[in-house]
């Protein structure tokens, strides 16, 4: 038994030393970072080392040291954490939030659809609660009356455009030559050809007024050939006579001649210079009666020209005039079939009645937009007011939508009241507007005016460091202070 004791002790302290050999090589790794320490503790375990080796002891003082390694490094490491995040906390920023409940509103409010001229209704294409887009097509107003009225103000303005064309082309002798049309009815066919004639009828009319104007200034011009010729023999007459007379005269005192031929002499002379004197008055007056003649021409033309500029004035007046009730009668063919303005849902039908009658102006369909940028009125309290500036970058959180999933709408601070408001509870708050830079997100979820939401306003940002030190600087300012 002694001698099993003694081989088991033995072998127990053989396995001993080995592992005092396997854990001295590993001490031997971290020897470096220990020279200070040992040479620190050197003088309290230099009685240890003069004595005999105990190889249990030495497995001890191993053990502990690699203990102390390990506490070494761990307080190294929880050091160097504390330092990472101090220095992490002084940088990382979180936002400031000023929150605030409210609700969803439409940036315009309902949109009222009404019957601009009225009349018999004809047929409805929408039912409360549809969903409608812009320019849907809502109520129809039997156009009867008003597609009458318009076409026969079409019709009209056809005609006074051909007759104003008619008479520029006469006023300014040019040929007559309407406006080149794509398709013309049978009714716009027969105005132009009416025109056509109405334009060869005045121009015929106006040559015959112009043929004897000028034929009578012809035969006044023929009356003065003849009275010149007159005139030009009886000066002839004249000078004749008169040579004569002076060369008779002399004769009379020898006695050659008489006293009743140079009586005759005279008696000549004096019938041919009044005939001379008749003639020259007559080819004067005959003058006068060929200018007046000319007068009367140009008297002709522009008695014409000014009858046509009147008629033109009156025309064009008149065309002004039905181009403004056209214009009018157009919009009430066009307002007959009455649309939708905005997209949107129907919320009331006011009008049902197929065939009833409805009043000009009267309301027919209400219709709340959806595509509109929405609105959130919120109420937030006035400690948060302090921040608040319009332009302020603003998430939305609709109640009806899980915030984790959906995520929430982008908006902007619009609008702050200029002071608080006070509800039936006595709750005083400011009420704040922020718009929506889009009326639907996520998964195309619409966002209609009423929905409850939670409003977040971003006013700033603040270190994670300094958010920490908050309350201690709270409390260091209320430190040692009295109420």
């Amino acid at each position: 038994m002694n001698d099993g004791n003694l081989a088991q002790a033995a072998e127990q302290k053989q396995l001993e030393q080995q592992a005092f050999e396997r854990l001295h090589a590993l001490s031997a790794i971290g020897a470096h970072g220990r020279r200070g320490v040992d040479r620190l503790f050197r003088p309290f375990f230099a009685a240890f080392g003069n004595g005999s080796r105990n190889w249990q002891g030495d497995a001890e003082q191993a053990l502990d040291g690699q203990r102390v390694l390990r506490a070494r490094g761990l307080l190294y490491g929880i050091a160097l954490s504390v330092a990472l995040l101090l220095l992490w906390s002084a940088f990382a920023t979180v936002d400031e939030v000023t929150r605030g409940e409210g609700k969803v509103i439409p940036s315009r409010q309902l949109q009222v659809v009404q019957a601009v001229d009225g009349g018999v209704v004809e047929a409805l294409f929408v039912e409360e609660g549809a969903t409608v887009r812009k320019d849907d097509l809502l109520v129809r107003i039997d156009p009867t009356r008003f597609v009458a009225s318009f076409q026969e103000g079409s019709v009209r303005i056809f005609a006074l455009r051909a007759k104003v064309e008619r008479l520029l082309a006469l006023i300014d002798d040019k040929p007559y030559q309407p406006a080149p049309r794509d398709e013309l009815s049978t009714e716009q066919a027969q105005v132009l050809d009416q025109e056509r004639s109405y334009y060869h009828e005045s121009l015929k009319e106006l040559d015959q007024r112009l043929s004897i104007a000028r034929e009578q200034r012809t035969q006044r011009q023929q009356e003065l050939s003849e009275v010149r010729a007159r005139l030009h023999a009886a000066e002839q007459s004249y000078r004749m006579s008169s040579r004569e007379l002076s060369v008779t005269t002399p004769l009379l005192a020898s006695g050659a001649v008489s006293e009743m031929d140079i009586l005759r002499l005279q008696r000549d002379q004096a019938a041919a210079d009044g005939e001379r004197r008749q003639a020259a008055a007559r080819s004067r007056q005959i003058e006068a009666s060929i200018q007046e003649a000319e007068a009367r021409l140009r008297e002709v033309e522009l008695t014409a020209r000014n009858q046509w500029r009147a008629e033109l004035s009156e025309a064009t007046a008149q065309l002004n005039s039905l181009d403004k009730n056209i214009n009018g009668l157009a919009d009430r063919v066009k307002f007959s079939e009455i649309r939708s303005p905005v997209n949107g849902t129907v919320q009331r039908v006011l009008f049902n009645t197929i065939g009833g009658v409805v009043q000009p102006g009267h309301a027919v369909i209400e219709i709340v937009p959806s595509d509109d940028r929405l609105l959130v009125e919120a109420k937030v309290s006035p400690k948060d007011i302090a921040f608040l500036r319009p332009g302020l970058p603003a998430t939305i959180k609709l109640h009806a939508y899980d915030f984790s999933i959906y995520g929430g709408l982008e908006a902007t601070l619009q609008h702050i009241s200029a002071d608080t408001i006070t509800d039936e509870r006595d709750n005083t708050f400011y009420l704040v507007r922020v718009v929506t830079r889009d009326s639907e997100f996520a998964e195309r979820l619409s966002v209609i005016p009423g929905m409850t939401a939670q409003l977040d306003i971003m006013t700033g940002k603040k270190s994670i460091l300094a958010y920490l030190l908050k309350p201690v600087l709270r409390a260091k300012a209320n430190a040692l202070s009295e109420r």
